[in-house]
């Protein structure tokens, strides 16, 4: 029988965690690459990827080619199996979405709802759907589950906070529900933070992201981190002053950029012409109603004069526009317009304004990213060795 030992001190590139970290994030690599890259010693090299194997985290795939001995196999992170159930929550729909840990979307299904209802009216239909998504699966591993909500989170705890949207949920009423389902890591994020990262094309870009649906909301990613300020409100523009004596918001106050720009706000403006949800007014965009246009003409035009100076002062590569109302085309075009005759030369320059993914595709790529990033951090990996060695 093999005895493990106990790590005691597992910090720096060569710790499990980190060498699964370096495994996972290359594709995989052969020992011999391994023990260049890491400069650890043969003994504590093996003894480290033995334990990653016990654990499943890592498999011997595929032979390479010989180099005067025996060929090499190429160690790859665990990745055949395990599945994200990522949960994106829209003030009138929700989207339930089983990924695989690489962001390729499984199986979806797509239900309205209403977030002003309780929580568990809300929570548990949706909970059964996962439930259901999951059992048609086989062979998979449930890895951890993402929530989205259009509503301020903190980070740190999953709790949502100061939430005008939701406003008579428990702040841990997410993180309750779905733990009393799965015992698995849970991630819960705003709505908009969750579609910025899952726009993103690089690491190494910064993007800000606005979704215009029911409400307005934005989040920003500056190389593959996202910012979510100190109580977890950053990104929260629909509430940005533009005018003194505009519309009252539902916070309380008048002039409030949702008051203009939301869609909640164009389908008080033209429900008197019958058109009361998003999708109606999408749908006479499509179809060139003149009155429809002017008002999201007018709506884009406010917009993109407040959010000029949120690309000033972050001077993103890319601004992606997301939600039902935000990817409409000439929406996003004359938002574009506006935010480039605002914004200097400087700013301006190579700065890409652009139409994103439609429906919850950022968010669930987004979430699905965020719940992989937790479960396979190297800390985390750490901890579950030291943790198994120990029981």
């Amino acid at each position: 029988m093999t005895i493990e030992r106990v790590p005691t001190r597992l910090t720096g590139a060569t710790s499990h965690g980190h060498l699964l970290d370096l495994i996972r994030t290359t594709g995989g690599m052969t020992r011999q690459q391994l023990l260049a890259s890491t400069g650890m010693s043969r003994a504590t090299l093996y003894e480290r990827l033995e334990a990653l194997l016990r654990r499943n985290l890592i498999y011997e795939a595929e032979s390479m080619e010989a180099t005067g001995g025996r060929r090499s196999r190429k160690i790859r992170f665990e990745d055949r199996g395990r599945v994200v159930l990522a949960i994106a929550l829209g003030q009138t729909h929700a989207t339930v979405t089983v990924s695989d840990i690489n962001g390729r979307q499984l199986r979806s299904r797509t239900v309205q709802h209403r977030i002003n209802a309780p929580a568990p009216a809300v929570l548990q239909p949706l909970i059964r759907i996962g439930t259901e998504l999951l059992g048609t699966g086989t062979g998979e591993t449930l890895t951890g589950i993402g929530v989205s909500v259009p509503a301020p989170v903190d980070a740190g705890t999953g709790h949502v906070a100061h939430a005008t949207t939701i406003p008579e949920w428990e702040p841990d009423a997410v993180l309750t529900s779905v733990s009393s389902q799965w015992q698995v890591p849970i991630v819960v994020e705003n709505d908009a933070r969750a579609g910025a990262l899952g726009e993103c094309t690089t690491d190494s870009e910064t993007t800000v992201y606005v979704k215009v649906a029911t409400g307005i909301g934005c989040g920003i990613v500056v190389d593959g981190t996202i910012l979510r300020g100190s109580h977890g409100a950053a990104g929260d523009i629909g509430h940005i002053h533009v005018a003194t004596d505009g519309p009252l918001c539902r916070c309380g106050r008048r002039g409030c950029l949702a008051t203009f720009s939301s869609g909640s706000s164009l389908i008080d403006r033209l429900s008197s012409q019958g058109l009361t949800s998003l999708d109606e007014i999408a749908r006479a965009a499509e179809q060139g109603h003149p009155d429809v246009k002017a008002q999201l003409l007018s709506a884009a035009d406010v917009l993109g004069g407040a959010l000029a100076a949120t690309v000033t002062t972050v001077n993103p590569n890319r601004l992606v526009l997301g939600g039902r109302i935000g990817t409409i085309p000439y929406f996003a075009e004359h938002v574009r317009s506006r935010v480039l005759q605002d914004v200097v030369e400087r700013i301006a320059e190579g700065l890409v304004v652009i139409a994103g993914a439609t429906g919850d595709h950022a968010a669930i790529d987004g979430l699905t990213q965020l719940v992989t990033r937790k479960v396979f951090a190297p800390d985390a990996i750490d901890t579950l060795i030291i943790d198994y060695a120990l029981n």
